[in-house]
């Protein structure tokens, strides 16, 4: 497997003002239409959903796809079929005999991806493949399947307004403008605040999902949302488990849990979340382009024992020395976990740095 600090996709081009993938594709005769399509939109929730349908999915049909991001652990995570990541042999093959038309293409980093995964499921006879979109929905490069299904739309915040806007109605029109013409669009129950505007800005079919009983708060509504989408797919099923790094449990006594909430509304969820346990020592680090001056905000407000830190990634926000003070850093935060190893312990924040805490504790 491909670990995701590995250098594999050669190129660091993240955003352009024109993407080329639809182009290309069409240009290939459309390979993309090949394939029924769940689409999954929204700020928080759209890995534990996409999981949740397509373990369902998997449960009666054959061939299910799945395609996500970012990658946990390894990059190999983002293809999956039939419970399975896509193998090295099989990416590596798609990634270099298709180099040329790539780079001639300049796609982008989430567009290179979203094109070996049309190519890997057209290998097979794919009964349906859930979607999980990057940014937004209208402009996100997974907006391109003309076979849709149907659309999730996952809870909504403020996440990326840089490219999607600073006001909800906003959000919610890039969000609700992948859906296709006829198809039905379902909504978690946490957007039902949202409702009428929703219904503004889309003229589909609307379909309100309903919370479910969970020990975890925040998977209440989106394992709703799962379970709304499998019924209308005629699929029996209730064995809902959240992907690794979604307010998981790597110890229960004492308690050792990680999340990686990385914006304001995530961070507020694991907050209520949080509260249930006994006093426990939560550390947060950001990625650098996150909103970390309002979670830390709202963090201390909250959290009595509060500590930051920052780690090993290109992507990681270095703590300031005029914060360090204020914060409880932590200047290497696997030597304080080890001093802290027997209090109850909640590790939180951005999704690169989830995945080096969730190594060091397995290696442990």
């Amino acid at each position: 497997m491909i670990k995701v600090d590995e250098t594999f996709i050669e190129t660091t081009l993240l955003f352009k003002k024109q993407y080329n993938l639809k182009k290309l594709l069409s240009n290939l005769g459309n390979p993309q239409n090949n394939i029924k399509v769940i689409n999954v939109v929204g700020t928080n929730g759209k890995g534990s959903t996409s999981k949740y349908i397509y373990d369902g999915l998997r449960s009666k049909f054959k061939n299910i796809g799945l395609f996500i991001s970012p990658a946990f652990l390894y990059q190999n995570e983002r293809i999956q079929l039939n419970g399975n990541y896509i193998n090295d042999e099989d990416l590596k093959k798609l990634y270099n005999d298709n180099k040329k038309i790539i780079k001639e293409y300049e796609l982008t980093f989430f567009e290179i991806w979203m094109f070996l995964a049309v190519l890997y499921f057209n290998k097979f006879d794919i009964d349906y493949a859930v979607i999980e979109a990057g940014i937004g929905g209208r402009l996100d490069c997974t907006n391109l399947f003309e076979n849709q299904v149907c659309v999730c739309l996952t809870s909504i915040g403020y996440d990326h307004t840089e490219l999607l806007g600073n006001n909800i109605e906003s959000i919610i029109e890039h969000k609700v403008g992948i859906i296709k013409p006829g198809r039905t669009l379902f909504v978690s129950s946490d957007n039902k605040k949202y409702k009428k505007i929703i219904k503004e800005k889309v003229n589909e079919k609307v379909v309100f999902a309903k919370k479910v009983k969970n020990k975890i708060n925040y998977q209440r509504s989106n394992i709703g949302l799962a379970k709304k989408v499998l019924k209308w797919l005629d699929v029996k099923y209730n064995n809902y488990i959240a992907p690794i790094g979604r307010y998981t449990y790597l110890n229960e006594t004492p308690k050792f849990i990680i999340d990686g909430c990385h914006n304001i509304d995530g961070v507020k969820t694991v907050i209520k979340q949080i509260k249930k346990l006994n006093n426990p020592i939560v550390i947060y680090a950001s990625s650098k382009e996150k909103d970390y001056f309002q979670i830390l905000k709202v963090l201390k407000k909250n959290i009595k024992n509060l500590y930051i830190t920052d780690f090993e990634h290109p992507k990681s926000w270095i703590i300031p020395k005029d914060l360090k003070s204020d914060y409880n850093y932590i200047g290497d935060w696997k030597i304080f976990l080890e001093k802290n190893i027997y209090n109850n312990i909640v590790v939180c924040g951005s999704l690169y740095f989830i995945p080096q805490v969730y190594e060091w504790y397995r290696s442990k």
